[in-house]
Protein backbone atom coordinates (compact mmCIF):
# COMPACT_ATOMS: atom_id res chain seq x y z
CA UNK A 1 0.00 0.00 0.00
CA UNK A 2 2.01 2.77 -1.29
CA UNK A 3 1.43 6.96 -0.03
CA UNK A 4 -1.20 7.98 -2.60
CA UNK A 5 -3.49 4.45 -1.82
CA UNK A 6 -2.95 5.70 1.90
CA UNK A 7 -3.70 9.34 1.48
CA UNK A 8 -7.14 8.12 -1.01
CA UNK A 9 -8.19 5.56 2.33
CA UNK A 10 -7.59 8.28 5.08
CA UNK A 11 -9.31 11.28 2.57
CA UNK A 12 -12.73 8.77 1.99
CA UNK A 13 -12.43 8.20 5.98
CA UNK A 14 -12.68 11.96 6.71
CA UNK A 15 -14.73 12.48 4.06
CA UNK A 16 -17.47 9.90 5.80
CA UNK A 17 -16.94 10.78 9.01
CA UNK A 18 -17.60 14.65 8.23
CA UNK A 19 -14.16 15.61 9.26
CA UNK A 20 -13.27 19.44 8.65
CA UNK A 21 -10.28 19.61 5.63
CA UNK A 22 -8.74 22.92 6.85
CA UNK A 23 -5.34 22.38 4.47
CA UNK A 24 -4.53 19.68 1.43
CA UNK A 25 -1.98 18.92 -0.97
CA UNK A 26 -0.50 15.79 -2.39
CA UNK A 27 1.56 15.18 0.11
CA UNK A 28 -0.42 16.04 3.01
CA UNK A 29 -3.87 16.96 4.65
CA UNK A 30 -4.57 19.35 7.92
CA UNK A 31 -7.50 18.08 9.68
CA UNK A 32 -10.33 19.15 12.24
CA UNK A 33 -11.31 15.93 13.17
CA UNK A 34 -15.48 15.63 13.70
CA UNK A 35 -16.83 13.98 17.47
CA UNK A 36 -17.46 10.71 15.14
CA UNK A 37 -13.51 10.82 13.86
CA UNK A 38 -12.10 12.22 17.58
CA UNK A 39 -13.86 9.25 19.59
CA UNK A 40 -12.57 6.71 17.37
CA UNK A 41 -8.72 8.04 17.09
CA UNK A 42 -7.91 10.40 19.87
CA UNK A 43 -8.20 7.78 22.56
CA UNK A 44 -9.84 10.02 24.90
CA UNK A 45 -12.38 8.21 26.55
CA UNK A 46 -12.70 10.26 29.67
CA UNK A 47 -13.04 13.12 28.01
CA UNK A 48 -16.20 12.11 26.09
CA UNK A 49 -17.88 10.59 29.13
CA UNK A 50 -17.60 14.13 30.17
CA UNK A 51 -18.77 15.41 27.43
CA UNK A 52 -22.02 12.94 27.04
CA UNK A 53 -22.72 13.71 30.99
CA UNK A 54 -22.57 16.88 30.74
CA UNK A 55 -23.69 18.13 27.32
CA UNK A 56 -20.72 20.27 26.94
CA UNK A 57 -19.74 21.14 23.15
CA UNK A 58 -16.90 19.01 22.39
CA UNK A 59 -13.74 20.31 21.18
CA UNK A 60 -12.06 18.12 18.81
CA UNK A 61 -8.65 17.57 18.10
CA UNK A 62 -6.78 19.08 14.94
CA UNK A 63 -3.75 17.08 12.83
CA UNK A 64 -1.54 17.74 10.17
CA UNK A 65 -0.85 14.12 8.73
CA UNK A 66 1.62 13.01 6.22
CA UNK A 67 1.60 10.59 3.63
CA UNK A 68 4.87 8.75 3.46
CA UNK A 69 7.61 6.73 5.19
CA UNK A 70 9.70 9.23 6.98
CA UNK A 71 12.89 7.48 6.12
CA UNK A 72 11.04 7.70 2.25
CA UNK A 73 11.08 11.69 2.39
CA UNK A 74 14.52 12.14 4.00
CA UNK A 75 16.12 10.20 1.04
CA UNK A 76 14.02 12.55 -1.30
CA UNK A 77 12.16 9.74 -2.84
CA UNK A 78 8.78 9.93 -1.17
CA UNK A 79 5.86 8.66 -3.35
CA UNK A 80 3.54 11.10 -1.89
CA UNK A 81 5.87 13.88 -3.41
CA UNK A 82 5.14 13.61 -7.55
CA UNK A 83 7.68 15.66 -9.35
CA UNK A 84 6.36 19.28 -9.30
CA UNK A 85 4.81 18.89 -5.99
CA UNK A 86 7.39 20.84 -4.15
CA UNK A 87 7.73 24.93 -4.07
CA UNK A 88 10.61 26.50 -5.22
CA UNK A 89 13.77 27.46 -3.59
CA UNK A 90 13.30 30.58 -1.39
CA UNK A 91 9.20 30.07 -1.72
CA UNK A 92 6.77 30.23 1.30
CA UNK A 93 5.01 27.22 2.63
CA UNK A 94 1.33 27.34 3.40
CA UNK A 95 0.94 27.81 7.02
CA UNK A 96 -2.60 27.97 9.03
CA UNK A 97 -3.59 31.41 10.05
CA UNK A 98 -2.11 32.23 13.24
CA UNK A 99 -6.28 32.10 14.88
CA UNK A 100 -6.31 28.32 13.80
CA UNK A 101 -5.94 25.49 15.85
CA UNK A 102 -2.65 23.66 16.81
CA UNK A 103 -2.46 20.84 14.26
CA UNK A 104 -0.50 17.90 15.74
CA UNK A 105 2.29 16.84 13.04
CA UNK A 106 2.00 12.94 12.20
CA UNK A 107 3.50 10.18 9.65
CA UNK A 108 0.71 8.34 8.10
CA UNK A 109 2.12 5.25 6.44
CA UNK A 110 1.69 1.84 5.52
CA UNK A 111 2.64 -0.36 9.00
CA UNK A 112 2.33 3.00 11.33
CA UNK A 113 0.21 2.79 14.32
CA UNK A 114 -2.23 5.64 12.92
CA UNK A 115 -3.39 3.85 9.64
CA UNK A 116 -4.07 0.84 11.62
CA UNK A 117 -6.29 2.89 14.14
CA UNK A 118 -8.00 3.60 10.85
CA UNK A 119 -8.26 0.33 9.73
CA UNK A 120 -9.78 -0.81 13.38
CA UNK A 121 -12.33 2.04 13.43
CA UNK A 122 -13.20 1.28 9.79
CA UNK A 123 -13.80 -2.78 10.94
CA UNK A 124 -15.65 -1.27 13.88
CA UNK A 125 -17.85 1.14 12.21
CA UNK A 126 -18.36 -0.23 8.59
CA UNK A 127 -17.22 -3.91 8.09
CA UNK A 128 -19.54 -4.99 5.91
CA UNK A 129 -21.47 -2.48 3.16
CA UNK A 130 -23.88 -2.62 0.45
CA UNK A 131 -23.52 -0.19 -2.34
CA UNK A 132 -24.44 0.80 -6.23
CA UNK A 133 -22.68 1.89 -8.81
CA UNK A 134 -24.54 5.25 -10.23
CA UNK A 135 -24.84 4.74 -13.85
CA UNK A 136 -23.40 7.26 -16.17
CA UNK A 137 -25.44 8.83 -18.41
CA UNK A 138 -24.60 7.24 -21.45
CA UNK A 139 -26.50 3.94 -20.39
CA UNK A 140 -29.18 5.57 -19.49
CA UNK A 141 -32.69 3.89 -20.83
CA UNK A 142 -36.00 4.81 -21.38
CA UNK A 143 -38.60 4.86 -18.39
CA UNK A 144 -39.19 1.00 -19.60
CA UNK A 145 -35.71 -0.11 -19.76
CA UNK A 146 -33.74 -1.67 -17.37
CA UNK A 147 -30.00 -2.38 -16.88
CA UNK A 148 -28.49 -5.46 -15.32
CA UNK A 149 -26.28 -5.34 -12.06
CA UNK A 150 -24.43 -7.76 -11.01
CA UNK A 151 -23.31 -8.30 -7.14
CA UNK A 152 -19.47 -8.63 -6.32
CA UNK A 153 -18.41 -9.35 -2.55
CA UNK A 154 -15.35 -7.05 -2.46
CA UNK A 155 -12.91 -7.64 0.45
CA UNK A 156 -10.20 -5.47 1.93
CA UNK A 157 -7.12 -8.37 3.38
CA UNK A 158 -4.25 -7.63 5.39
CA UNK A 159 -1.80 -10.02 5.45
CA UNK A 160 1.24 -10.19 7.70
CA UNK A 161 4.77 -11.94 7.59
CA UNK A 162 5.65 -12.03 11.17
CA UNK A 163 8.90 -13.21 12.95
CA UNK A 164 11.44 -10.87 15.06
CA UNK A 165 10.42 -8.52 12.19
CA UNK A 166 6.98 -7.81 10.74
CA UNK A 167 5.90 -6.62 7.16
CA UNK A 168 2.37 -6.27 5.87
CA UNK A 169 0.76 -6.65 2.37
CA UNK A 170 -3.31 -5.29 1.40
CA UNK A 171 -4.92 -7.09 -0.74
CA UNK A 172 -8.23 -5.82 -2.19
CA UNK A 173 -10.37 -8.66 -4.17
CA UNK A 174 -13.37 -9.33 -5.42
CA UNK A 175 -15.77 -11.97 -6.61
CA UNK A 176 -18.76 -12.00 -8.64
CA UNK A 177 -21.24 -13.51 -7.40
CA UNK A 178 -23.14 -14.50 -10.12
CA UNK A 179 -20.05 -16.22 -12.21
CA UNK A 180 -17.23 -16.74 -9.18
CA UNK A 181 -14.73 -14.77 -11.28
CA UNK A 182 -12.22 -13.01 -9.03
CA UNK A 183 -10.73 -9.61 -9.66
CA UNK A 184 -7.05 -9.38 -7.95
CA UNK A 185 -7.74 -5.10 -9.27
CA UNK A 186 -11.38 -4.85 -7.74
CA UNK A 187 -10.15 -2.14 -4.73
CA UNK A 188 -8.39 -0.18 -7.85
CA UNK A 189 -11.48 -0.85 -10.05
CA UNK A 190 -13.87 0.82 -7.14
CA UNK A 191 -11.83 3.69 -6.35
CA UNK A 192 -12.70 5.07 -10.07
CA UNK A 193 -16.74 4.19 -9.96
CA UNK A 194 -19.52 6.38 -8.46
CA UNK A 195 -20.88 4.75 -5.54
CA UNK A 196 -24.07 5.21 -3.75
CA UNK A 197 -25.98 2.72 -0.62
CA UNK A 198 -29.46 3.15 -2.98
CA UNK A 199 -30.57 1.76 -5.91
CA UNK A 200 -30.46 3.41 -8.44
CA UNK A 201 -33.60 4.14 -11.05
CA UNK A 202 -34.15 1.46 -13.80
CA UNK A 203 -31.74 -1.35 -13.04
CA UNK A 204 -32.50 -4.65 -11.84
CA UNK A 205 -30.33 -7.32 -9.86
CA UNK A 206 -29.32 -10.79 -12.06
CA UNK A 207 -29.57 -13.78 -9.29
CA UNK A 208 -26.41 -14.63 -7.25
CA UNK A 209 -25.15 -18.30 -8.31
CA UNK A 210 -22.67 -18.34 -5.04
CA UNK A 211 -23.20 -17.70 -1.25
CA UNK A 212 -21.74 -14.70 0.80
CA UNK A 213 -19.95 -17.74 2.19
CA UNK A 214 -18.85 -19.68 -0.06
CA UNK A 215 -17.81 -16.60 -2.24
CA UNK A 216 -15.68 -15.36 0.84
CA UNK A 217 -14.10 -19.07 1.29
CA UNK A 218 -12.81 -18.82 -2.67
CA UNK A 219 -11.43 -15.62 -2.14
CA UNK A 220 -9.33 -16.77 1.05
CA UNK A 221 -8.03 -20.00 -0.88
CA UNK A 222 -7.09 -17.98 -4.32
CA UNK A 223 -4.92 -15.08 -1.18
CA UNK A 224 -3.61 -18.76 -0.05
CA UNK A 225 -2.58 -19.96 -3.25
CA UNK A 226 -1.03 -17.00 -4.34
CA UNK A 227 0.99 -16.28 -0.50
CA UNK A 228 2.14 -20.08 -1.39
CA UNK A 229 4.08 -18.51 -4.45
CA UNK A 230 6.07 -16.00 -2.61
CA UNK A 231 10.10 -16.12 -1.07
CA UNK A 232 9.94 -17.63 2.24
CA UNK A 233 13.50 -17.22 2.81
CA UNK A 234 12.75 -14.90 5.84
CA UNK A 235 11.04 -17.59 7.02
CA UNK A 236 14.11 -20.25 6.99
CA UNK A 237 16.48 -17.50 8.28
CA UNK A 238 13.76 -16.58 11.00
CA UNK A 239 13.84 -20.24 11.94
CA UNK A 240 17.50 -20.39 11.98
CA UNK A 241 17.87 -17.44 14.26
CA UNK A 242 15.07 -18.96 16.66
CA UNK A 243 16.85 -22.39 16.62
CA UNK A 244 20.16 -20.32 17.74
CA UNK A 245 18.52 -18.48 20.38
CA UNK A 246 17.38 -21.94 21.89
CA UNK A 247 20.63 -23.45 22.20
CA UNK A 248 22.36 -20.08 23.30
CA UNK A 249 19.52 -19.95 26.06
CA UNK A 250 20.05 -24.26 26.97
CA UNK A 251 23.70 -23.57 27.21
CA UNK A 252 22.83 -20.59 29.83
CA UNK A 253 21.23 -22.26 31.88
CA UNK A 254 21.57 -25.78 32.18
CA UNK A 255 24.43 -25.65 34.23
CA UNK A 256 23.54 -23.57 36.51
CA UNK A 257 20.21 -26.14 37.15
CA UNK A 258 22.48 -28.89 36.97
CA UNK A 259 24.17 -27.26 40.09
CA UNK A 260 21.06 -25.85 42.16
CA UNK A 261 18.84 -27.94 44.24
CA UNK A 262 15.57 -27.55 45.48
CA UNK A 263 13.41 -24.41 45.17
CA UNK A 264 16.53 -22.42 43.14
CA UNK A 265 16.65 -25.36 40.94
CA UNK A 266 12.70 -25.33 40.10
CA UNK A 267 13.09 -21.18 39.77
CA UNK A 268 15.68 -21.70 37.33
CA UNK A 269 13.54 -24.53 35.86
CA UNK A 270 10.66 -22.37 35.15
CA UNK A 271 12.68 -19.14 34.15
CA UNK A 272 14.38 -21.30 31.45
CA UNK A 273 10.62 -21.87 30.20
CA UNK A 274 9.35 -19.09 30.17
CA UNK A 275 12.15 -17.53 28.63
CA UNK A 276 12.01 -20.21 25.54
CA UNK A 277 8.30 -19.44 24.87
CA UNK A 278 9.31 -15.88 25.45
CA UNK A 279 12.13 -17.04 22.09
CA UNK A 280 9.63 -19.04 20.33
CA UNK A 281 6.89 -16.96 20.16
CA UNK A 282 9.24 -13.81 19.11
CA UNK A 283 11.33 -15.50 16.06
CA UNK A 284 8.71 -18.51 14.80
CA UNK A 285 8.11 -17.53 11.68
CA UNK A 286 4.46 -17.14 10.73
CA UNK A 287 1.77 -15.77 8.16
CA UNK A 288 -2.02 -13.92 9.56
CA UNK A 289 -4.55 -13.04 7.38
CA UNK A 290 -7.30 -10.97 8.62
CA UNK A 291 -10.21 -9.31 6.75
CA UNK A 292 -10.39 -5.64 7.34
CA UNK A 293 -13.74 -4.83 5.87
CA UNK A 294 -15.63 -6.03 2.99
CA UNK A 295 -18.90 -5.47 1.19
CA UNK A 296 -21.13 -6.54 -1.29
CA UNK A 297 -20.91 -4.09 -4.81
CA UNK A 298 -23.23 -4.37 -7.21
CA UNK A 299 -21.80 -3.30 -10.71
CA UNK A 300 -23.54 -2.73 -14.13
CA UNK A 301 -22.88 -5.66 -16.62
CA UNK A 302 -22.77 -9.63 -16.03
CA UNK A 303 -19.43 -10.15 -14.59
Amino acid sequence: MNAKQVQRFVMSYLEATGSDILEKSPAHVVVRLSPEADRALTNRPYYWSFVDRTGAAPETMTYRWSFGHPAEKEAGSSPADPPGSQPPAGAAMPAMPASGPRAIPEDVYFGSRRLDQFFESVQKAGRCVTMFEEPSKRAAVGPLGSVPYTAWLGANFKVGFECDMKREELFGWGISLATGVIDETFLDRLSEKRMTPRLPANVHLLPNGLSLRKAMSQLEHALERKLKTYDFAWAVEAEERRVDELDRLESYYRPMIERAEGEQKEALQARLRQRAEEIDWQYRPRVSMSVINCGIFHLPGIG
